[in-house]
């Protein structure tokens, strides 16, 4: 197999996304936490604001890191995906229990990435054998 399928295409574009949405949301984690006043819990919540962004922004490297190395497939990138997917399903599901219900779009979004990476299709373009690069004489 040496184009990747739709699937998995579609399964980089989202991590792709959720890396993208989750540098914004530390963004918007670090800005409210720099802008928060000190009261009597202002520790306490100024401590879980910026944990919270660490964790948004680690999450998110973490999911362009992996999109960057779908080309070279293998099953090491494959359950990283699948564990990404299920970071953003946990973590949505529970965001949307606890604040919003908006939050539970980042759940379904990583449903949606675990199955996009279990897929019959996918599982065959990660479990490859890696291609050669060519020939320096081109033949």
């Amino acid at each position: 197999m040496t184009r990747m399928p739709g699937a998995a295409r579609c399964a980089r574009a989202l991590l792709l996304l959720l890396g993208v949405s989750g540098l914004v949301c530390a963004g918007r984690l670090a800005v409210a936490a720099a802008g928060f006043e000190s009261g009597a819990l202002g520790g306490p919540v100024l401590a879980v604001l910026l944990l919270a962004a660490a964790a948004c922004g680690a999450t998110a490297v973490t999911a362009l890191a992996v999109a960057a190395r779908f080309a070279e497939g293998g099953g090491r990138v494959r359950r990283a995906a699948a564990a990404v997917g299920w970071v953003f399903a946990v973590a949505g599901a529970a965001a949307g229990l606890v604040h919003h219900a908006a939050w539970g779009a980042g759940s379904a979004a990583g449903v949606l990435l675990v199955g996009l990476v279990g897929g019959e299709r996918a599982r065959h373009w990660f479990e490859r054998g890696r291609l050669s690069p060519p020939s320096p004489g081109g033949g």
